[in-house]
Order: C-alpha cells, then sequence, then structure tokens
C-alpha cells in the first residue's frame, strides 16, 4: 500500500501499527473510532493493530512505533484520540478520515520524523507536538492532506513543508529553518504568528498563504534564501502568493522581517484619495476659468 510504503522508505525505527478499536473484526471499528492511545495495560487501551485490514490481534502502544490511522477502510468520518501522557511516536500516517489527538503530547522520536495525510483528510494537533530531533517532515507529493497545530510549537530545528497544507488554528510557532520544497499552503486560520530563522524555498515550488488577515497575522523569517528586502515581483519572492494577491506583491519587509503582500498602509489611501480629490478639484476650477484669463491662476 502507498502510505506503508512512504513510512518505509522515510523513517528507521519502530513497527508500522494501525489504528484499531474492534479487535480482530475487520476495519477499525467504524467511521469514527474514537479511543484512547496509551501504553498501559488493560483492553480500553488495546487500539493497535499489525494488521492493516485489522483483523489481528491488537495490543496497547509501543514506544517508537509508527502509527497509521486506520485500519481497514471504514474509519473515514472525524473522530478523537485521547493521548494519555507523552506517546513516542516515529511516524504518523493518515490515510483516510479526520482524527484529532487531543490531551497528551505527542514526541516525534526519529531523526527524521514525518507526518503524511492523504488528500481529503485531516490530521488535527489539538495538544502539545515535540519532536526529539526538533525536525519534522509534513506532507509529499502523494499525502496533500491537511495538518492543524491548535497549540503553540516551537521546533528548533528544520520544519520541511513537502505537500499538502498546514493550517495554524490561532497559534504561535517558531521553527528554525522552514524548507519547502513541495506545493504547499499554509493557512492562518485565525490569529497566528509564524516565526521561522531562515526561509528556503526550492525552485519552481509554491507557498500558498490563505486566511491571512492583515495587523492579526503575521509571518516572519529573520533570514531568507535567496531573498532582497523590500523587492517584489523576482524569485523567490514571487514564489510566496497570499490569498486575494498576487505572487508579483509579495515582499519581505527589511523593518521587521514581515513576509506579507504589498498592503498599503491606511495613510497611503489617506494620501491617495486626497490626491485624487485634489486633481479633480483643480479640473473644474480651471475649466470655469472665463474666456480670455487662461493665465490666471485658480482661485482657491
Amino acid at each position: 500500500m502507498l502510505f506503508a510504503t512512504q513510512i518505509m522508505s522515510s523513517t528507521l525505527p519502530g513497527a508500522i501499527v494501525y489504528w484499531d478499536t474492534n479487535g480482530t473484526t475487520a476495519g477499525a471499528g467504524g467511521p469514527t473510532p474514537s479511543g484512547t492511545w496509551s501504553t498501559a495495560n488493560g483492553a480500553a487501551n488495546k487500539r493497535w493493530s499489525t494488521s492493516s485490514a485489522g483483523t489481528a490481534t491488537t495490543s496497547s502502544w509501543t514506544s517508537g512505533n509508527d502509527a497509521v490511522f486506520s485500519a481497514g477502510t471504514d474509519a473515514t468520518g472525524a473522530f478523537t484520540v485521547t493521548v494519555s501522557g507523552t506517546q513516542n511516536v516515529s511516524s504518523i500516517t493518515v490515510n483516510l478520515g479526520s482524527p484529532t489527538l487531543s490531551s497528551g503530547n505527542i514526541n516525534f522520536s526519529t531523526a527524521t520524523p514525518n507526518v503524511l495525510v492523504a488528500a481529503g483528510s485531516t490530521l488535527t494537533f489539538g495538544s502539545a507536538l515535540t519532536s526529539t530531533s526538533n525536525n519534522l517532515t509534513l506532507g509529499s507529493s502523494a499525502f496533500t492532506g491537511t495538518t492543524v497545530f491548535s497549540a503553540n510549537t516551537s521546533l528548533s530545528g528544520t520544519v520541511t513543508l513537502a505537500g499538502g497544507t498546514l493550517t495554524l488554528g490561532g497559534t504561535s510557532s517558531t521553527f528554525g529553518t522552514l524548507n519547502v520544497t513541495g506545493n504547499s499552503t499554509i493557512d492562518f486560520a485565525g490569529t497566528n504568528t509564524l516565526n521561522v530563522t531562515t526561509l528556503t524555498i526550492s525552485a519552481g515550488v509554491t507557498l500558498t498563504i490563505q486566511n491571512w488577515t492583515r495587523a492579526s497575522d503575521f509571518f516572519y523569517a529573520t533570514n531568507w534564501t535567496g531573498a532582497t528586502p523590500n523587492v517584489m515581483g523576482s524569485a523567490p519572492m514571487n514564489q510566496v502568493t497570499f490569498n486575494g494577491f498576487t505572487a508579483s506583491q509579495t515582499g519581505w519587509d527589511s523593518y521587521d522581517n514581515q513576509i506579507r503582500p504589498n498592503v498599503p498602509e491606511a495613510r497611503t489611501y489617506g494620501a491617495l484619495l486626497l490626491g485624487a480629490l485634489t486633481t479633480v478639484f483643480v479640473g473644474r476650477r480651471l475649466m470655469r476659468r472665463p474666456a480670455g484669463h487662461a493665465d490666471i491662476p485658480p482661485d482657491f
């Protein structure tokens, strides 16, 4: 299967296990198989199967495994997985449905962890997310779904956007390096701040910014590889497109390192309006001059 191949090629340790709430019965337990993610013993915590079809005996979580949501093909809805304490995971793949990981902490324990979400699906981190290596790769050309950060996230290493959408759900996130290697979207859904030390965008790749609101959402980069401050219309500045603006309107402000579209300040709009009104007024007065007095300046 495609998602299993993606996992095996991108991570080293950990067995691939599938979320499964109904034991040896095929599937994961219906369209919304909610449950608890825990290493503790007990029937209520045996939610993981080694069978992609969901027909193997389930067990509790083993630290460092690769998590796949879900077994079978029936978990197509939105459901909640309650994370008990901190759970270490090598990677997470969502092949269908839209799970929300709530309560505890998900820690990615490998050097190059991946989050892969299929198109049409959403994975929501409802609470803390950490990475032992401070690195994390989101998406790929084959996995173009949505990952949501609902809590403030700080990763001092490299966060790679390789495809799909990263939604910032009213958060403040800080990344060491944001490396955009595949066409991707950042959705500023709410009041958000994204602050990166270094932004790098591969040639030919587009980063789309959605739901960005001036004075409410902020995208900062201390360094931007290949970029020139206060310049628009050339790469890599024109590889970032804000929804409602053209790529040629994106700039990197030298004043505060903000990446944003060229939106005039309110005083600029006022000056433009005043200039337009003055031009109209002068034109009308000139048209009303008496014949033979073209050399007399208008009376203001």
